[in-house]
């Protein structure tokens, strides 16, 4: 079966915006980190987790909603993406006033101005309708061109400051610069070469859809935000930021190679979407799980190998103790991986409510445990965390769904049981 060009066109561009992406968050900000400090990193980090709520909840579920509306009709999704704008903003401001008082009250100066740095780019984040049209469009290159020059301004002021010794606070610029420049490329291109009105025309009809399908998405997309940035709020209160800082760049490093999998799987359910055969279906499923597990089991060799050397030269020795849970990241990742093969298997089936249910049990399991391993064992709580919960999601969360259909997929991979699961 041959991929149509134009969508393995478009999936390339997404790929290559990925890796630059990746790089530079580690090759580049390993010189920020190094300067300001795990501590100073550390407030950076939990600055960031604070508003990934903040853009979830003003999405209020609308970016699948609004690519397949796009995608069907573009016209009627620029009209529903437009005139519920409003809708958006009235939910950023809400809840960033909140998280604003709440670290104005509750953390120090630079925290709050690393907050204020991240409103500020949230908002050009939950206002970029215009992303979602051009991967509707199957125009992807003009998001990854405009991504990497944002984020090559921004990686670029980042290395002046450093370079000419600036205050920590200034660190909030390249973070706002690598929101507003793609937002307003974007913008103009929707407009001049769209040629689409970008005027906002507030709508009680398309805001009140948007409220009710959106609705029935939000709880999911909160609850994977919930159990992926609780550790990191846990951290910052009840160990220090220094200690956040630290396990961050093992994050950073331990999951950097995550893109190489999910555009292998991306290319595999391609076919996996498309073949009717069940026999074709777990010969594909088999193969994209030994890869995931191969690739995993490589970059889990090289951490072990040459972690701590890598954050020595790239970190400094302030963070060498986040070489001691790269491998445990690194686990983490593998199964976050397989666990997305299944979540992408499971809509297949059309799993959509028993995957809002699951996201929404798994989110709630991750703060006790999270607290009290946190509490426990610090940074390396949070890690075990992270392995816990996504062993759990990707298997007895999963093994539920349609009389164990996925439990029988994994025996049949590994070759436990050569019956068809289907």
């Amino acid at each position: 079966m041959s991929i149509d060009k134009k969508i393995f066109y478009n999936s390339a561009w997404m790929m290559l915006e990925k890796f630059l992406g990746i790089f530079g968050l580690i090759f580049v900000n390993s010189y920020m980190a190094k300067y300001i400090g795990p501590e100073s990193f550390g407030k950076l980090a939990f600055a960031m987790s604070i508003f990934v709520f903040v853009q979830t909840f003003s999405w209020f579920g609308a970016e699948n909603v609004l690519f397949k509306r796009l995608s069907e009709n573009v016209n009627s999704g620029v009209k529903l993406s437009l005139a519920s704008q409003y809708l958006r903003r009235v939910l950023f401001v809400i809840s960033s006033i909140g998280c604003l008082l709440y670290l104005w009250l509750s953390a120090d100066t630079l925290t709050f101005i690393f907050g204020l740095g991240n409103c500020i780019a949230s908002y050009f984040i939950v206002s970029d309708i215009y992303s979602i049209y051009n991967n509707s469009q199957l125009a992807s290159y003009v998001n990854a061109l405009t991504n990497i020059l944002g984020l090559s301004l921004a990686l670029l002021l980042r290395f002046m400051l450093v370079f000419f010794e600036a205050e920590h606070y200034s660190m909030v610029f390249p973070i706002i610069v690598i929101a507003l420049v793609p937002y307003m490329i974007r913008k103009w291109y929707f407009q001049y070469v769209g040629k689409h009105s970008s005027k906002i025309k507030v709508s009680k009809k398309y805001n009140k859809y948007m409220l009710m399908t959106g609705g029935s998405l939000v709880l999911s997309t909160l609850s994977i935000t919930l159990y992926t940035q609780i550790s990191n709020i846990f951290l910052a209160e009840y160990t220090s930021f220094s200690s956040l800082g630290i396990y961050n760049v093992a994050l950073m490093i331990g999951g950097a190679w995550g893109f190489i999998s999910i555009a292998l799987i991306t290319s595999y359910f391609s076919k996996i979407y498309s073949t009717k055969s069940n026999g074709e279906e777990i010969q594909l499923l088999r193969q994209i799980h030994l890869i995931a597990v191969g690739v995993g089991i490589g970059c889990l060799l090289a951490v072990s190998l040459i972690g701590k050397w890598f954050i020595e030269l790239l970190y400094g020795s302030d963070y060498i103790k986040a070489a001691s849970f790269l491998p445990l990241i690194v686990i983490g990742t593998i199964l976050s991986t397989l666990g997305t093969i299944s979540y992408r298997y499971m809509i297949k089936y059309s799993g959509y409510k028993y995957l809002s249910i699951k996201m929404f049990i798994v989110s709630l399991l991750s703060v006790p445990l999270s607290y009290f391993l946190i509490k426990a064992y610090g940074a390396m709580g949070a890690a075990i965390c992270f392995i816990i919960i996504e062993f759990l999601s990707l298997t007895v969360g999963n093994y539920f769904f349609r009389k164990g259909l996925v439990l029988k997929v994994h025996l049949s991979i590994f070759k436990l049981n050569n019956r068809n699961p289907i």
